[in-house]
């Protein structure tokens, strides 16, 4: 998930500031909050190695977090020194000896003697600390030297081999490509509806949008029950950027009774009787678009998988119920002296709503609310050359009731 981080004044200023308490975090991002897709931050505590960062769904403030950059970098403004306006610096985590404000220099690199910006010499060890089971996973990140090896079973702890000591990379993960704490991928996205109804890897989160509308269902474990009045909304797919690859799928029960909106906006599937149908609006590198719309008719025998894929060029539909397969497809007019590839667009400043559109997103024509069970939701932009591999990788992790 891309976040969209903004500072309210430039980084060197705002360390004079005094100590910004989680309610007073969360008082400016009601307040002062810009009109981004994902979030806003602020400075932590004095300290940049900490950031407060507010989360949105639509227009909705749902968390204010405090969080830590990764070991080895400290949050700093990449239009510093330039004073763009007030609420709109890009803010992100660089690297320790990279961070440009002297105040925060002064703090955390002298002797690079610190637990945020480690020496950049292999130290003694400093604990006594048994080592957990360790894994053949390991990694040096130079030029600092420090080495890391996997302990087995953990992928937000490592063991720290210069001195001996398990490293908590907290909601962060280690990437032993980058031999840093990092965050998780953005995709798979996957709502297997075990737990609550955040996505699996917890990096997209679903608001349910009005509350109560939407609750894990007690008689079909794995699944989302929607009441018909109510459903989800991600806003990570406001802004999205336009995709060349892309797949949803959803496993959801029909009775062929119900014109409803499973996914709206960005990319669309609908119910209606035995017909399930789906659009998306595809644009070319020199920003001419298309609609494209599939749809396939099966009478409805429990769950179903529903698959969208998009290749660049094909819009693919495929409904499995029952251990039957039903597809169909359509393709973009193609330019005859341009092989143009061709990318989902989202709209600007829309969530996809699950289930249901808002009563006030006053668009006629549009479906009605959902009333079943929705057991899986899955977004990647992974290209696929068949929706076998889509159905493999679905089944990896998902325990709901089988299609």
């Amino acid at each position: 998930m891309k976040i969209v981080l903004l500072c309210l004044a430039l980084v060197g200023a705002t360390y004079a500031q005094s100590h910004l308490t989680r309610e007073e975090a969360r008082s400016r991002c009601l307040v002062d909050k810009p009109n981004v897709s994902q979030g806003v931050a602020y400075v932590a505590d004095l300290d940049c190695a900490f950031y407060w960062q507010c989360d949105f769904a639509y227009t909705l403030l749902k968390n204010v977090t405090l969080k830590q950059c990764a070991i080895g970098s400290l949050w700093a403004s990449m239009a510093y020194p330039a004073p763009p306006p007030a609420g709109e610096e890009a803010v992100v985590c660089v690297s320790c000896e990279l961070q440009p404000d002297q105040l925060c220099r002064d703090k955390y690199l002298p002797l690079g003697k610190t637990e945020q910006c480690p020496v950049y010499t292999t130290p003694p060890p400093t604990t006594t600390e048994a080592p957990p089971p360790l894994g053949d996973k390991k990694c040096t990140l130079m030029p600092q030297k420090l080495a890391y090896q996997e302990i087995i079973g953990e992928e937000s702890k490592v063991w720290y081999l210069n001195a001996n000591q398990t490293v908590d990379c907290g909601h962060l993960i280690f990437n032993f490509d980058k031999c840093i704490c990092d965050g998780k991928p953005e995709f798979p996205g996957r709502w297997n509806f075990d737990v609550n109804l955040n996505s699996d890897n917890n990096r997209i989160y679903a608001a349910n949008e009005p509350v109560g509308t939407v609750g894990l269902s007690v008689i079909e474990p794995g699944c989302a029950e929607f009441n018909g009045s109510g459903g989800l909304q991600i806003p990570y797919f406001k802004n999205m950027r336009p995709r060349s690859s892309w797949v949803s799928a959803v496993v959801i029960s029909r009775d062929g009774s119900q014109n409803a909106v499973i996914l709206y906006e960005c990319f669309s599937i609908f119910i209606n009787g035995d017909e399930v149908s789906a659009s998306v609006v595809v644009q070319n590198p020199l920003g001419e678009q298309q609609t494209l719309s599939v749809s396939v008719t099966a009478p409805p025998a429990g769950y179903a998988l529903v698959i969208l894929r998009w290749d660049g060029k094909v819009l693919t539909l495929t409904l499995i119920d029952d251990g039957i397969v039903y597809q169909d497809s359509a393709q973009v007019l193609e330019d005859p002296d341009n092989d143009f590839i061709w990318s989902i667009v989202c709209l600007p400043q829309q969530p996809l709503f699950v289930g249901y559109v808002p009563s006030d997103y006053n668009k006629p024509g549009l479906p009605g609310s959902y009333s079943g069970n929705i057991c899986l939701l899955y977004f990647t932009d992974k290209l696929y050359d068949n929706d076998d591999d889509v159905e493999a990788d679905i089944r990896l992790d998902y325990i709901g009731p089988q299609w």
